[in-house]
């Protein structure tokens, strides 16, 4: 069952993500793109042991 939570959080995090770079940076680039692999991976593992 936490796996369900992990997997909703990081959708949730990667539609905030993408949202937030659409507005302030009007695309995506390859370098936002590896920096929202960054941030996922830091909420999955933070989310991981918090659960």
């Amino acid at each position: 069952l936490s796996g369900v939570w992990i997997l909703l959080l990081s959708f949730g995090l990667f539609l905030l993500l993408r949202y937030w770079m659409l507005q302030r940076l009007d695309g995506v680039t390859g370098d936002t793109a590896g920096a929202m692999v960054e941030l996922l991976e830091t909420g999955i593992l933070i989310t991981a042991v918090i659960i």
